[in-house]
């Protein structure tokens, strides 16, 4: 496996790929437009990336990144894997290669709360399981976003409400930060670690 990046744009060749992904990965009430996601990601500070795993075939095309950075806390707000490539250790390997890309930094993603009464809640327990097999754990935050509430994971250290809002601020900008402010609020049942971080 010989993960390869490139950066996606409007314009890519895999553009209807990304979309059909993406509509299929995220419901869509978890989507951006993803008009909107292509013009941020102009910024220095957001990144639409496409992964390929480079064959003796060639390139095949795997899933997709987007995240955004602030200093040394970088959120990762998409990640999805090809359903044909699930299961094969590709989203682990994407996991990995960010952390390596960003030595240092703490990365916080976001993903549905566990709740034993959710249609799909065995889903989002294997999802929960999955990341912390990665090296996340829980940040000790909900994040409540367009009417759906998110459980904060986070790897390299711990965040706080105020730098979560700045990233997040400047990432969606004015006035859409406005209509569509995050409520984060501590997990009720969340325990301090020992460096201070909670789980």
């Amino acid at each position: 496996m010989n993960l390869i990046t490139e950066a996606l744009t409007p314009r890519s060749p895999l553009s209807a790929a990304v979309k059909t992904l993406y509509e299929e990965a995220f419901p869509a009430n978890e989507r951006a437009p993803l008009s909107i996601l292509y013009r941020r990601a102009r910024r220095p500070d957001v990144e639409f990336t496409a992964y390929y795993d480079e064959q003796s075939g060639g390139r095949v095309f795997v899933g997709f990144t987007y995240l955004a950075r602030r200093g040394s806390l970088i959120f990762l707000m998409y990640l999805a894997i090809a359903p044909v490539h699930r299961s094969q250790g590709y989203g682990s390997r994407v996991l990995e290669q960010i952390r390596r890309t960003y030595p240092g930094s703490r990365i916080l993603l976001n993903i549905e709360a566990p709740d034993p009464a959710a249609p799909n809640a065995a889903e989002r327990l294997r999802r929960r399981d999955f990341y912390v097999r990665c090296g996340y754990a829980g940040s000790g935050y909900l994040i409540r976003e367009f009417g759906v509430l998110y459980e904060a994971l986070i790897q390299g250290g711990s965040f706080d409400e105020q730098e979560f809002l700045r990233l997040y601020r400047r990432f969606i900008g004015f006035p859409l930060s406005l209509l569509g402010r995050p409520k984060i609020r501590p997990k009720p049942d969340a325990r301090p670690t020992t460096d201070g971080s909670r789980t």
